[in-house]
């Protein structure tokens, strides 16, 4: 395991898996807030922004201006520490993971009190 998280075979994966993971939780949070419903919302920094401009597109400029500075910045590291950058994606998937899986268990729930 160790000798694969040195590879950049691992790192494109771990990549487009953090990218897959970030569209599934713009997805889900904005099942979550809409249509107005911004407090639901615990990043206080894309709450700000969901505010400013809106649902959906606060979403997508959010996202859209994270993945932009993001993605060529591991793009980058990855040429020069693979190792690390393997690393800080695995844990990132793992964490995004589990806050998609808690969006979509929060709508479920909001969903079935709406249809009480």
């Amino acid at each position: 395991m160790i000798n694969t998280l040195y590879s950049t075979k691992l790192f494109w994966p771990l990549l487009v898996t953090f990218v897959l993971l970030n569209g599934f939780d713009a997805h889900s949070t904005y099942l979550v807030m809409r249509p107005y419903h911004y407090h639901r919302e615990r990043n206080p920094v894309a709450r700000w922004a969901f505010r400013r401009m809106g649902i959906p597109r606060g979403i997508i400029v959010f996202k859209m201006v994270l993945l932009a500075i993001l993605i060529p910045a591991m793009i980058f590291y990855s040429c020069h520490d693979v190792f690390i950058i393997n690393i800080v994606l695995l844990v990132s998937n793992l964490i995004f993971l589990a806050v998609v899986m808690h969006n979509y268990r929060v709508y479920r729930k909001i969903h079935k009190q709406v249809e009480i």
